[in-house]
């Protein structure tokens, strides 16, 4: 069950998520805030600067002061007032765009972690559950820019409250002198103010995250799910997973999931608690404000008639005490805001921080131009993270330079697996990987990576051109893409195609965007592979998706494909191996036979020959 996000957590953990917060957006941009801060200074200043127009003009109509001398005054102060405002519009304009720099950056930091972790702990349980619940604490707010906008208000407020206090003392030591007894009594309104702001703040916080559905009580279970987001808003629905859904009639399913939940009554019950906690906080809010505010008009009043203060005064002090009410009554809802929303963002702090435990390794890779590369596996012991079987076991082999080698067993036997270690994908065990006889983690490990060109079982074709899916660039050399789309069986497509190789694959990111086949897209995958020019040409199942002319015609060209570079087929097809001069036989993580197909077809004991008979009669 996930953790309780209504929890209590002390003021000490909220004061270290702030910092936390605080921290890293310091990181990206340390002089946001400084600038930011010379706009509410000086909206602030342009406020007061009206209020003092007003008592000046008021108590001088009082004074009988002439029209020329309060024009005068009242145009040069208006035009100060406009000089400030529009330096800090200007200001905050400069501002906004840097706030907007902070929030990508911030933002990109998710994809660039993910991308740079290391490859064991993307779907580990742990990554698995911070990246939900990114999902879940992002879902009702915007990122960093939430909290960023509640330290902006938080900021005004400080300065707004400042300057109130400033502007009023003069009047309130007067008015001190008159009703010491009021003055105590609206502070003491101002405190409870704070209180009970603060209490219904977090009640209704409470309350919200419950509105939410981040989680579900296990009793009311049965009544309500969580609410699969991502399908209520239209974002999970593709071009793929709709076909399932249409052919399935899944239509019940996913409305158990988004809209009956929504009907529930369980979620009547929870809108209407939040509902009626926004009000009451907005009405205790506006009772205690209009009490505090009803004496201080009293107070001030009765200042006025005794003489203590002009008329200007008045205007003066009943608008810095509203002023810096509303101050107090916005840093205090600001501040449970800004704690609330520094822990949404403990799961995108945590994943960010996450550590690799793999070695990335320093030692540059020797550039050769004649390719002379050997990978040697000593002794190799390998099992995937939370399993307690190994998947290699005492595993050695040699891959010698130039080598056309086949790699043949039944599933989970270790063939994927020796490609992923090979790849430092995953670090093995026990045992050493050598490259030119060094240890491949010694290398720096993206231009070791650079070493292979690997089509996986699982490939991944990008909705982006076709063009940039080969060339995994932006840009690539059009001539030799085209080359390679020929070898890989997709000229004829490619002829065909409106747009050439500028023609999307999908249509998530543009409407003229064309859906290729299962084997096309293999076919595209397998063209990624030959443009990049790795010395190592690794194939796991590369014709899967293939009918049976397009992998013969794959084969027939092999031998061009990958010309002189080391090349590791891996199939379940025996009779797609025949072209390689080696077979290499797998079970149970080790290498049980070796040799030529002749040879090993020759070992009737042998496992290749139980394989090779055991697929024969789909042969014949």
């Amino acid at each position: 069950m996930m953790e309780k996000l209504t929890e209590k957590i002390s003021l000490r953990q909220h004061i270290k998520n702030i910092k936390n917060l605080y921290k890293i957006i310091n990181e990206i941009d340390k002089n946001y805030f400084k600038i930011s801060m010379i706009t509410h200074i000086a909206n602030v200043a342009a406020a007061y600067i009206a209020l003092w127009l007003s008592s000046y003009v008021l108590d001088g109509l009082a004074q009988k002061k002439g029209a020329r001398e309060l024009s005068e005054v009242t145009v040069i102060t208006l035009a100060i007032i406009f000089l400030i405002r529009f330096v800090a519009s200007t200001v905050w304009n400069y501002a906004e765009a840097r706030r907007d720099r902070i929030y990508n950056i911030y933002s990109s930091n998710i994809e660039m972690k993910i991308l740079d972790m290391d490859y064991s702990e993307i779907d580990s349980p742990k990554v698995k559950g911070l990246r939900d619940k990114i999902d879940k604490d992002t879902n009702w707010g915007w990122g960093i820019n939430t909290p960023v906008f509640i330290t902006n208000s938080i900021l005004f407020d400080i300065v707004n409250i400042f300057a109130s206090i400033v502007l009023a003392y003069p009047i309130v030591k007067i008015v001190s002198h008159t009703g010491r007894y009021s003055v105590l009594f609206s502070f003491v309104m101002i405190i409870l103010i704070a209180i009970v702001t603060d209490k219904l703040r977090l009640h209704y916080n409470k309350m919200l995250k419950e509105y939410q559905f981040f989680e579900v009580d296990e009793k009311d279970r049965e009544e309500m799910v969580n609410f699969a987001y991502d399908f209520i808003y239209g974002r999970e629905y593709t071009y793929a997973n709709t076909k399932d859904i249409k052919i399935y009639n899944g239509y019940d399913l996913l409305k158990r999931y988004t809209i009956e939940p929504f009907f529930s009554k369980k979620h009547r019950e929870l809108d209407n608690k939040g509902v009626f906690s926004m009000g009451m906080e907005a009405a205790m809010g506006d009772f205690t404000m209009g009490v505090v505010e009803a004496g201080a008009y009293l107070v001030v009043i009765l200042a006025a008639l005794s003489g203590k203060i002009s008329a200007g005064n008045v205007v003066v002090f009943v608008g810095s005490l509203q002023k810096l009410l509303t101050g107090v009554t916005h840093i205090c809802t600001a501040l449970v805001a800004l704690a609330f929303e520094a822990k949404k963002q403990i799961s995108t702090l945590e994943l960010i921080g996450l550590k690799d435990e793999m070695y990335k390794g320093k030692l540059p890779v020797e550039k050769r131009s004649d390719n002379e590369y050997k990978i040697e596996f000593k002794n190799v012991y390998f099992k995937y993270p939370g399993s307690d079987e190994y998947a290699l076991k005492n595993f050695s082999m040699e891959l010698n330079i130039g080598e056309k080698l086949a790699i043949v067993g039944m599933n989970g036997s270790g063939k994927t697996t020796m490609i992923k270690l090979l790849c430092r994908l995953y670090d093995v065990e026990k045992g050493e990987i050598l490259l030119n006889g060094v240890d491949i983690r010694k290398f720096d490990q993206r231009e070791y990576r650079r070493l292979f060109s690997v089509v996986f079982q699982d490939f991944n074709i990008l909705p982006f051109t076709l063009k940039q899916n080969v060339a995994a660039d932006m840009e690539g050399d059009n001539e030799k893409i085209e080359d390679c789309l020929e070898k890989a069986g997709l000229k004829t497509r490619l002829d065909k195609l409106d747009n050439g190789l500028d023609t999307y694959i999908g249509k998530s990111y543009d409407e003229s965007g064309v859906e290729f086949s299962g084997g096309e897209m293999q076919k595209i995958a397998i063209a990624r592979a030959i443009y990049k020019e790795a010395p190592f040409v690794l194939l796991d199942e590369p014709t899967a998706a293939l009918d049976p002319i397009a992998e013969y015609e794959i084969y027939s060209n092999f031998d061009r494909m990958v010309k002189d570079k080391t090349a590791i087929y891996i199939s379940h097809r025996l009779s797609s191996c025949r072209f390689c001069k080696n077979i290499a036989v797998f079970d149970e993580g080790e290498i049980v036979q070796f040799g030529t197909h002749e040879e090993l077809l020759n070992d009737t004991d042998g496992k290749y020959y139980e394989l090779w008979n055991a697929q024969a009669q789909y042969y014949i």
